[in-house]
């Protein structure tokens, strides 16, 4: 990938393959939980060594939110860096999808994962993060969150306010589709 820019603590990176960005994302999950965090991070509630039930570790030290999207951006290059700057549409889609996640999780938009879905379908374990509302898209878009299967257990909460019907785009549980969280019921 490609460094774009660092704003206060978030890191901008862009990668010419929609699969190579979605494997640093994943693996970056897991080697952060492997990085020589001092003890006073790992002292804190949040720095904890946390395993599921099966002794495996789902979380340890800081936890990095990532978000990522697909599509065509504007580039130019930055005057004072004098590196390429992406902008344009698909940067702030991204970037509203980078701002629902939560620390330890990697959100996908429904065209990156339509893109990774066949060549990493083996790789990964996906699941519905809801359907979200962002600033300047008039529809709901649905958004995924992906792991590999060391970390399948971690879980993330849903916010129940932004849960939509899938099929009427009415609230989460929906008695005209029948319904439940958001998820049509199996024909």
């Amino acid at each position: 990938g490609y460094e774009v820019k660092t704003i206060g603590d978030s890191f901008f990176v862009a990668f010419s393959r929609a699969t190579e960005a979605v494997r640093f994302a994943l693996q970056l999950q897991l080697e952060l939980m492997d990085a020589p965090w001092p003890e006073s991070l790992l002292s804190l509630p949040d720095g904890l060594l946390l395993s599921s039930v099966d002794g495996s570790p789902l979380w340890r030290g800081l936890r990095v939110r990532v978000g990522i999207h697909l599509g065509v951006a504007n580039v130019e290059v930055d005057r004072d860096t004098l590196r390429a700057d992406y902008f344009g549409p698909t940067v702030n889609y991204a970037a509203r999808v980078e701002s629902k996640a939560l620390g330890g999780q990697v959100l996908v938009s429904q065209v990156l994962l339509d893109r990774v879905r066949g060549e990493l379908e083996s790789e990964l374990v996906v699941c519905s993060a809801g359907t979200h509302t962002f600033k300047g898209i008039s529809s709901p878009q649905e958004l995924f969150c992906l792991c590999l299967p060391p970390l399948r257990y971690r879980e993330f909460p849903v916010e129940a306010q932004v849960l939509l019907c899938n099929r009427c785009k009415g609230p989460a549980t929906c008695p005209r589709c029948d319904t439940e969280d958001g998820y049509p019921s199996p024909s």
